[in-house]
């Protein structure tokens, strides 16, 4: 959501759906990344030999990495809405420029984190057809 030379006039209502369906969105990744982690202490623990070992520390380490993206995101996100719910109470018309300019950063950066996830998701179901 880039704004444009002039501003651009977009409900605080809509700004505040659109941020909770951001909450929303990386809630369900947190909820996947522990999916794919019990999935892969299912791997860890049926295979003991050196190269599994190795390459479940390698997805140990990029879902530490993903959980902690997740969560910055999340607060992040999380701030731009309280501030949304504080401008509410005292003027429920349309957002500010810079309301409007940091959710077009958290869409792109949740698209990013999402691109990321789906990679990442990808060659870990590799490594699990690989071993189960």
């Amino acid at each position: 959501m880039e704004t444009t030379a002039k501003t651009q006039k977009v409900s605080l209502h809509t700004l505040y759906d659109t941020y909770n369906s951001h909450v929303r969105a990386l809630d369900f990744y947190k909820e996947e990344l522990q999916y794919l982690e019990m999935r892969l202490g299912t791997i860890v623990n049926a295979n003991t030999g050196q190269e599994v070992l190795s390459q479940a520390e390698h997805f140990q380490n990029v879902f530490l990495i993903t959980a902690d993206n997740i969560a910055e995101l999340k607060g992040r996100v999380q701030k731009g809405l309280q501030h949304i719910e504080e401008v509410i109470k005292v003027k429920p018309t349309h957002a500010d420029e810079k309301t409007i300019n940091d959710l077009g950063i958290y869409s792109r950066d949740l698209h990013e984190l999402e691109n990321r996830f789906s990679a990442m998701k990808l060659e870990f179901n590799s490594f699990l057809a690989k071993y189960l």
